[in-house]
């Protein structure tokens, strides 16, 4: 991570990676898309598996996943990846938030909104130690775009910096269907590109007016022992067996530790 995304995703939550994807990757990706539309965590195996060797790729993209290991606290020395998947969104037009005329600003930093939740819960939370500069998070999205979005015709909108808020939104702000407050940041971005946001940082669709298709995949993560999804929505190493794999694509689709597991529902038991 250089200097500049370094401070991008510390100050302001999000950083963007032009060109993550090769042209080849980027136009299987649009053709699979095109044919299977949206389906909400589609490439699990209960949903019919990864639609294509591109999907199962995404897993693992060099250029992403080195910044990853250093928003989750760096690399660990096994070479193995420091996160997992945790789930994966199709969002094309029409499909998600009002027909895609805006939808509601969502998420903000737990730890910071809810102190008195048992952190075992708060599985959506971005930090960084002022000493070490070491990272620390929960879960994090990589939003790839696969068709050109430019600040004024929609796409990815966000309040830059309010993962570290204390505050929560305000209400008038959240329903961009309604207008777009000037305070929202618009991301404009070039299909290929990879947008890695934590999911503490305030976010969401700004109304689609380009006369361009929307195409997003969602790719989601968090740490290696750690899980946004409950049980029944867990990736496994076996849902890619089709495809080629490797060790560290294998890895990240593994689920949490069950003592993390156990440990999750016991805390939401006794907060019940």
């Amino acid at each position: 991570m250089n200097e500049e995304q370094r401070f991008a995703f510390d100050a302001f939550g999000f950083l963007t990676v032009e060109d993550a994807l090769p042209t080849e990757q980027l136009a299987e990706l649009k053709a699979m898309v095109d044919e299977k539309g949206s389906n909400l965590r589609s490439q699990q195996k209960k949903a019919g598996g990864f639609w294509s060797q591109a999907f199962v790729d995404l897993l693992d993209v060099s250029v992403v996943s080195v910044l990853l290991d250093e928003i989750y606290g760096g690399a660990p020395e096994t070479g193995l990846p420091a996160f997992r998947i945790d789930h994966i969104n199709v969002h094309t037009h029409g499909t998600f938030n009002k027909n895609l005329a805006g939808s509601t600003l969502h998420n903000g930093n737990q730890r910071l909104l809810d102190p008195d939740l048992p952190r075992g819960l708060q599985t959506i939370y971005s930090a960084c130690d002022p000493h070490t500069r070491a990272f620390e998070n929960g879960l994090v999205a990589v939003a790839y775009e696969l068709e050109d979005t430019v600040c004024n015709d929609g796409g990815f909108g966000c309040l830059p910096g309010s993962h570290k808020a204390h505050s929560r939104v305000p209400d008038e702000w959240r329903d961009t269907s309604r207008g777009v407050h000037p305070m929202i940041t618009r991301v404009p971005a070039r299909a290929g590109t990879a947008i890695i946001f934590t999911e503490a940082l305030v976010h969401g669709t700004l109304p689609w007016t380009a006369p361009s298709t929307r195409n997003t995949l969602f790719y989601k993560y968090t740490p290696s022992w750690e899980s946004w999804v409950g049980p029944d929505d867990f990736f496994h190493p076996t849902d890619a067996d089709e495809w080629e794999v490797d060790d560290r694509k294998r890895a990240i689709l593994t689920p949490p530790p069950q003592s993390y597991v156990d440990c999750k529902q016991e805390l939401a038991r006794q907060r019940a």
